[in-house]
């Protein structure tokens, strides 16, 4: 990285047209807050087009959830969801960069989560999917 943060933050819009552009159909979703006339990073959430698709095409239904502190000049916290794959391997299915980890930023990384997989009701993702698996 060259230059300053406030340089290379400058850069996330740019970094998130590109990433829809290559896999078309990605979700991005910046979130700031206005500072002024400067916009404030808060947080970042992204869920790539083909990973998502691999999901849903070839992972069991689980759905697991974890998050991990960022270090440096910029705190933050990591949000993750990860699956599990045909070979019993963790799959990688969306993750975030939040300003905390509280209620509100877990509930918004869960809702865009099952806004982007289709989950239409609240008793979760496994229940969901093996209701249609039964039948």
């Amino acid at each position: 990285m060259k230059g300053t943060y406030e340089k290379q933050y400058e850069l996330l819009w740019d970094y998130a047209t590109k990433l829809k552009r290559t896999n078309v159909d990605s979700i991005v979703i910046i979130k700031c807050e206005l500072e002024g006339e400067r916009p404030r990073f808060q947080r970042i959430y992204i869920c790539l087009a083909a990973v998502k698709q691999g999901f849903l095409r070839g992972c069991r239904p689980v759905i697991g959830f974890d998050a991990c502190h960022i270090k440096g000049h910029h705190l933050g916290q990591l949000l993750s969801a990860v699956g599990v794959d045909p070979n019993n391997d963790m799959y990688p299915i969306v993750y975030a960069v939040v300003e905390v980890e509280n209620y509100e930023t877990w509930s918004w990384f869960c809702q865009l989560l099952a806004e982007d997989l289709g989950i239409e009701n609240n008793t979760g993702c496994l229940y969901h999917r093996q209701a249609k698996m039964l039948d």
